[in-house]
């Protein structure tokens, strides 16, 4: 009976107000003025007071001003656009779980008296999080979903008038509506919103009492076309923690559960060093100087790995002790003896190091065997310094050169080279995205590369005074750096 009576009611005459035994037949499709036939001769000019109407039909004045299909495009817009973001959001409350996952894991490892500094992280990495959730479900709920339920209450509206309605009615009613119409159809979409995320959970030292803390390395942003977009970003400044003295003619510094290990020569006479070793810096930063004893040459690289101390001395030895100092095995690298400072890495349980003479890297097994041999071109007589990537790939460089180059250990292919760095001397890798090289210019500052293209990405000059930095480590976020004319060892946090 309803519809029966709304048809009826769209069939129904309308007489014009000014003649009403006469049936509304025009419209002017400017103005939206509706006319009869009588009212032609006495119709007058349109609203702007000087263009004479534009007149149609009922029917076709209808059908033009009824744009279903332009609320439809801009609603589906939008309709897209807030499920994308419901989209992120879910992301968002899922990465939330996998960090509190992470949060905990790392607390199961400490011991109980810092249970109470976990709870307390935990607390506040919920509510950040909840923070930034509120936010971009209010700028969903709020921005996004109120004009699309405008544009699809007005969409209904029209379609159901359209279908039930005289024209008449209609044309009346998009008259009334007209400026709100116009208002959904050209208002400018709220912006798109941007947060800081806080994306790691980390150890800040290797100690008993573990100080741990939250960090915003990460910013992420919502588009509509790429929806949560998050981005690691580069270390910005450099800390001073700790200074640490060492033996004379420090080459090479390696940190491994917590205990630090230096290279050393022994003696500042470089015709005659005597004894070199390693000098050993415990957890709570007391030296032990000729911990592991070497006469008559230096150690020029040192690396630990599964407990055991690997170094690399300038007779081009290479010698295992155990973490007592203990002496297990040695065995001869193949290199011009002459030459200075060649190094070592430890890259998928072999030893990588490079034979200049031969413009070579040499693979060793962990007991000494050679295993494999790769071209490396790039190679010169002087010296080198080098830093374990990945499992696939190591960096290389050479003090008198500017070029730091990075090198596929499966394949000898050069993956990328970066000639931005005037005077490179110490290198190491951070986070499995970037490259710190210490570039020995005035003052000396620490450049980031990115380690997956080369490119140059920023230098840090903020921590000064650091002096000719022969060789870096990293552990977490804490960057350890060789001072050889100074004879230190510096800790400094990376941020």
């Amino acid at each position: 009976m309803t519809e029966y009576k709304a048809r009826a009611a769209k069939l129904e005459k309308k007489m014009c107000e000014t003649h009403a035994d006469v049936e509304y037949t025009l419209g002017c499709k400017v103005c939206l003025k509706l006319l009869c036939t009588q009212c032609l001769p006495t119709a007058g000019v349109c609203d702007d007071g000087t263009s004479q109407h534009t007149l149609l039909t009922l029917k076709d004045l209808t059908m033009q001003l009824v744009e279903v299909t332009k609320l439809k495009t801009r609603e589906d817009n939008l309709s897209g656009y807030y499920k994308q973001i419901a989209a992120s959001i879910d992301e968002f409350r899922t990465e939330t779980k996998n960090l509190l996952v992470l949060l905990w894991k790392q607390r199961d490892v400490q011991i109980a008296a810092i249970q109470q500094k976990y709870d307390e992280l935990e607390k506040e990495l919920v509510e950040k999080r909840e923070k930034t959730e509120s936010q971009a479900v209010n700028f969903m709920v709020e921005e996004v979903g109120v004009r699309y339920r405008e544009l699809y209450d007005h969409r209904e509206g029209i379609e159901a008038k359209l279908d039930q309605s005289h024209e008449v009615d209609i044309i009346k009613s998009y008259r009334d509506m007209k400026k709100e119409i116009d208002r959904l159809l050209t208002e400018e979409i709220p912006k798109l919103i941007e947060f800081s995320l806080v994306t790691s959970v980390e150890v800040k030292e290797e100690k008993r009492y573990t100080e741990i803390e939250l960090t915003n390395e990460r910013t992420a942003s919502i588009t509509p076309e790429q929806g949560l977009v998050v981005s690691l970003l580069p270390p910005k400044t450099v800390d001073l923690i700790n200074s640490v003295d060492v033996s004379p003619c420090c080459y090479s510094v390696y940190t491994y559960k917590g205990v630090t290990y230096a290279g050393c020569g022994g003696d500042v006479d470089w015709i005659d060093r005597g004894v070199g070793g390693v000098d050993r810096i415990d957890e709570n930063n007391k030296v032990t100087k000729s911990f592991i004893s070497i006469k008559g040459s230096d150690v020029m690289s040192i690396s630990v790995h599964n407990d055991r101390i690997y170094t690399l001395s300038s007779d081009s030895t290479v010698r295992v002790h155990d973490l007592e100092g203990r002496s297990i095995t040695s065995w001869t690298h193949t290199d011009d003896k002459s030459k200075w400072i060649n190094q070592l890495a430890i890259i998928n349980n072999q030893i990588a190091i490079p034979d200049r003479q031969n413009k070579t890297l040499v693979f060793y097994s962990l007991n000494g065997e050679v295993v494999n041999t790769l071209p490396c071109p790039l190679l010169t007589d002087a010296s080198v310094r080098l830093s374990a990537a990945d499992n696939n790939s190591i960096i290389i460089f050479q003090p008198n050169s500017s070029l730091v180059y990075k090198v596929d250990t499966s394949s000898g292919d050069i993956i990328w080279q970066c000639k931005e760095v005037a005077e490179p001397r110490g290198v190491t890798c951070y986070r499995d995205e970037f490259v710190l090289v210490a570039d020995d210019t005035k003052p000396t500052t620490l450049c980031v590369l990115s380690l997956h293209t080369g490119k140059f990405l920023s230098r840090i000059t903020s921590y000064g005074g650091m002096g000719v930095a022969f060789n870096l480590d990293i552990i977490g976020s804490t960057l350890v750096l060789l001072q050889y004319f100074a004879e230190k060892v510096k800790f400094y946090q990376l941020k």
